[in-house]
């Protein structure tokens, strides 16, 4: 009897697309030759850099990066002028890749205009970038009307998919997400860079950065992973998840709470195009050696063990020892409600006391403590 194969594609707004891997739009798909890096690299789809009217300037430098991952990014728009856009997308050898043009303009009737240029020149679909963490696009508490009016000119203007990228706030604002669902919106992007600042020379009295950054990369995860979750539960656009993806198991996170695929940004500072194939790969020996045939397997699957705070049910937990205690003590130190010492080199614990919090079984260096009935 034949194995089926292990499929990675997925389907997004209509398009098909090959795996669940997007470029983001960024500087490193600033024109055709970074992005046609990112298509030899196996992505099945690629955003641009945020297209508008006219070619901007970006301050220089523009990109800091920590030593600890966190990258501050002051590009807004694209330095690329739109007629040159043309040229580039012609010159592109896109295969079964999908080409998605990120826009922005001033007025509706700009972004109407933008969007149906692109069309023309070849996108398979749109992503409007209406907020964004610096600059002059919409703040999270645009007026609904405001933001439809915007949108609704994009999908008006063009037959192929328009999705629109968000910031953690607006993805959050319900009036902000039924806006989109009335204007027509093909699917999400969320979430996007948060507005940062990366730190104070305490010498020199300046801040590191002349002008506030996107902030993103690993640190933003955990609040893009709850913005997928909450936009997938309270609504019914195909999610496109992004925020410090940088291994198989971050995008498995995403697609597990119902995106759809994701997009990469700062790994691909960190790493170069080269990060594309080492998460694919990854992520098809995860999904072989766990016995699935395809992505559609995954997706969701771990929404149901998502619930309200108000309906978790009291559960009368306390640490246990399980393991093989060392007796560092770091239990003791971080436990609030002094229920566990050390006697004897080894933990022991009150259960009087222990009112099954967790943060000595999240903080023990070698595993030792679980919480159980």
């Amino acid at each position: 009897m034949g194995v089926n194969a292990m499929s990675l594609s997925t389907e997004y707004m209509g398009l098909k697309l090959k795996n669940p891997i997007v470029v983001a739009a960024g500087p490193w798909s600033r024109d055709g030759a970074s992005i046609q890096r990112s298509i030899d690299a196996g992505a099945s789809a690629v955003v641009t850099e945020t297209i508008t009217l006219e070619a901007n300037q970006n301050p220089s430098p523009r990109l800091y990066l920590s030593g600890s991952g966190q990258l501050f990014n002051t590009t807004l728009f694209s330095g690329i002028h739109l007629e040159q856009w043309e040229q580039e997308f012609e010159a592109l050898q896109r295969g079964d890749c999908k080409l998605i043009a990120s826009i922005w303009g001033n007025t509706p009737s700009e972004l109407a205009y933008l969007a149906g240029k692109v069309e023309r020149m070849g996108a398979d679909a749109v992503e409007v970038s209406v907020s964004a963490p610096l600059g002059t696009r919409m703040e999270a508490g645009t007026v609904p009307r405001e933001i439809f009016d915007f949108v609704s000119a994009v999908t008006g203007a063009v037959d192929i998919p328009v999705s629109v990228k968000l910031s953690y706030e607006a993805s959050n604002f319900s009036g902000f997400t039924a806006s989109l669902e009335r204007a027509g919106v093909a699917g999400v992007t969320a979430i996007d860079a948060l507005k940062g600042l990366m730190g104070v020379d305490l010498e020199h009295h300046r801040t590191l950065m002349p002008t506030y950054g996107g902030y993103s990369g690993q640190h933003i995860r955990p609040i893009a992973l709850a913005t997928i979750a909450t936009l997938k539960q309270t609504t019914g656009f195909p999610i496109c998840g992004c925020g410090g993806i940088n291994t198989a198991h971050d995008a498995l996170e995403f697609i597990m709470l119902g995106a759809r695929c994701v997009q990469l940004a700062s790994v691909l500072l960190r790493e170069g195009y080269e990060a594309i194939p080492r998460i694919l790969g990854d992520l098809e020996r995860w999904m072989t050696a766990h016995g699935y045939s395809s992505l559609e397997e995954v997706c969701g699957l771990a929404l149901n063990s998502l619930m309200p705070f108000e309906e978790l049910p009291p559960r009368p937990l306390t640490a246990r020892l399980t393991g093989g205690c060392d007796g560092c003590g770091k239990c003791v130190h971080s436990c609030l409600y002094g229920a566990i010492s050390i006697r004897d080199g080894k933990v022991v614990i009150d259960d009087a006391r222990c009112t099954g919090c967790g943060m000595c079984e999240a903080i023990c260096p070698e595993n030792a403590l679980e919480l159980r009935w």
